[in-house]
C-alpha cells in the first residue's frame, strides 16, 4: 500500500544514534579503502559485538552487507562508463581480484559487470540515514505473468491486505496485489494470481521489504519520496502494484514494483576523464560578479593578445560564496602581466562526474543537482567547487551554438 507521507522512521538522538552517525559517516567517508568491523569498532573506541548488534539495529543490515552493497552501488554507476576499467572498479570496490569482483557483484545484482554495463538494468543503494530508512533499488525489465483478478472491499483500510489474501484461501503460482478504486466508503484491494497465458515484460524500479503494514509503507515512501527524486528516472504512470513472496505457503517478504520510465528532460551525470587544462581566469565579487570577470578577461586579451581571442573555443565559469570567477583557455605556460589582476587557473587531469545542461542556465543550479546525485551514491568528491566549461562550436556564439558542460572532481587517488 502506498500513503502520501514521508517515512518518519526516527529514533530518538541519544548517545547511540550519534555513534551510529559517526559510524556512517566514517563507512562513507573511507569507503573506497580497507574497512574491516575490527578497524571501524576501534576507530569509534567501542566493542565488536555492540558494533555488529547496533549497527543492525540502527539500519536493518550487518555492518559487512551494509559496506558490500554500497561499494556495488557505487561501482554501478562507474561500469556504466566504458573509460573506467573494470580493474581499477574492482580495487575500489575492496576485491584482491577481478574473479572475487564479479562474483561478488552478481550476487548482490544478479548479473556480471559486462552484463550490467550493456543491460538497461540500474542497481542502486543509497547511504543510510539514521533518521530514516535505505533499500537497495534495482531498475530493469521484470516478466509479470497473466493474472486473474479478485477484489476485496472493506470499510478500513489498515489490514486490508491480509483480510483479501485470507479471503482467497491457498493460491498456487505467483501473488499479486495492488489497491483498487475506492466505491463509496468501501475501500478496495485487488489480489492478482498467475494464471495461464502469456504475460508481458516492462520496466520497473524494484525493492524487497518485509512483510509488514510499516515497512511495506516506509518501501513506498522510500521510493517515490527518495529514490526517484535522486534518480534519473519518473514515474511512468502505469499504476503501481507489489508481489507476495511466499515462504511455507504464507507471505513473507514483499517486493514492490514502481512503473519507471527515463526522465524525458533528465540532465544525465556520468564519470569521465578530463584532460589537464589551463584557463586564464578574473575574479569579481558582488553584483553583475559574473558579467565584470568575462568582460575584464576579454578587454584584456583584446589589447594584448588579439589572436588568442580569435581562436577561443573553451570558457570557465566557476561560483562559490559570493565570488564568480571567468576565464579562457590558455596554455600552461601562459602568464599573466603583473598587476592586470587576472591568474591562471590549473584544471587537473583525473576523474570528474560531468553534467551536460543544453539549457545554458544558472551553473549553480546544475552544481547542486549534482552534489545531490553524488551523495545519494555514496561517490567521494574533492572539497572544491564545481565549474562549467563551455565551448563554442563552429565559432557559433549563440545558445545553438554553445555546448556546456558542469565538472565536479572526483577522489581517485590514481588520477592525481
Amino acid at each position: 500500500m502506498i500513503t502520501a507521507s514521508k517515512s518518519t522512521n526516527i529514533h530518538p538522538m541519544g548517545a547511540k544514534l550519534r555513534e551510529m552517525q559517526a559510524v556512517l559517516r566514517y563507512v562513507e567517508t573511507h569507503i573506497n579503502e580497507v574497512l574491516t568491523p575490527e578497524s571501524i569498532a576501534g576507530q569509534h573506541f567501542i566493542s565488536l559485538s555492540q558494533l555488529y548488534r547496533d549497527f543492525y539495529a540502527y539500519t536493518g543490515h550487518t555492518i559487512k552487507e551494509y559496506i558490500r552493497k554500497r561499494r556495488i552501488s557505487n561501482a554501478c554507476t562507474k561500469i556504466k562508463c566504458p573509460d573506467v576499467p573494470f580493474s581499477v572498479i574492482a580495487d575500489e570496490s575492496g576485491c584482491q581480484t577481478q574473479q572475487a569482483f564479479h562474483k561478488l557483484f552478481k550476487s548482490i545484482v544478479g548479473m556480471t559487470p559486462l552484463e550490467y554495463r550493456y543491460s538497461d538494468t540500474y542497481f542502486t543503494f543509497y547511504p543510510f540515514a539514521v533518521d530514516g530508512i535505505s533499500l537497495a533499488v534495482k531498475v530493469g525489465t521484470e516478466y509479470i505473468p497473466a493474472c486473474s483478478i479478485t477484489r476485496f472491499y472493506d470499510s478500513r483500510l489498515a489490514g486490508i491486505e491480509e483480510k483479501a489474501l485470507a479471503a482467497l484461501g491457498e493460491t498456487k503460482g505467483r501473488v499479486f496485489g495492488r489497491n483498487g478504486r475506492q466505491t463509496g466508503n468501501q475501500f478496495c484491494y485487488e489480489v492478482m494470481i498467475e494464471r495461464e497465458g502469456e504475460g508481458r515484460a516492462a520496466f520497473y524500479a524494484t525493492c524487497t521489504v518485509d512483510n509488514s503494514e510499516s515497512a511495506i509503507n516506509d518501501g513506498w515512501n522510500y521510493l517515490y519520496h527518495t529514490w526517484l527524486s535522486g534518480s534519473m528516472f519518473e514515474d511512468s504512470g502505469e499504476g503501481y502494484f507489489e508481489e507476495y513472496l511466499m515462504q511455507k505457503g504464507k507471505p513473507n517478504k514483499l517486493k514492490l514494483y514502481l512503473p519507471v520510465i527515463k526522465r524525458k528532460a533528465a540532465h544525465q551525470i556520468a564519470i569521465s576523464n578530463l584532460e589537464e587544462t589551463f584557463f586564464l581566469i578574473a575574479k569579481e565579487k558582488g553584483y553583475l560578479a559574473e558579467r565584470k570577470a568575462a568582460e575584464r578577461v576579454m578587454h584584456f586579451l583584446r589589447d594584448h593578445h588579439p589572436l588568442l581571442m580569435q581562436s577561443i573555443q573553451l570558457f570557465y565559469v566557476c561560483a562559490y560564496d559570493d565570488t564568480w570567477e571567468c576565464g579562457v583557455q590558455c596554455g600552461g605556460g601562459f602568464k599573466a602581466p603583473t598587476g592586470s589582476g587576472l591568474e591562471l587557473r590549473h584544471v587537473p587531469q583525473g576523474q570528474y562526474a560531468v553534467l551536460l545542461d543544453d539549457c545554458l542556465g544558472d551553473i549553480r543550479v546544475g552544481d547542486v543537482k549534482m552534489e545531490r546525485w553524488l551523495q545519494y551514491n555514496g561517490i567521494p568528491q574533492e572539497d572544491r567547487p564545481a565549474f562549467a566549461i563551455y565551448e563554442t562550436l563552429d565559432g557559433n556564439y549563440d545558445n545553438a551554438g554553445i555546448r556546456m558542460k558542469l565538472y565536479r572532481k572526483l577522489k581517485n587517488g590514481k588520477n592525481g
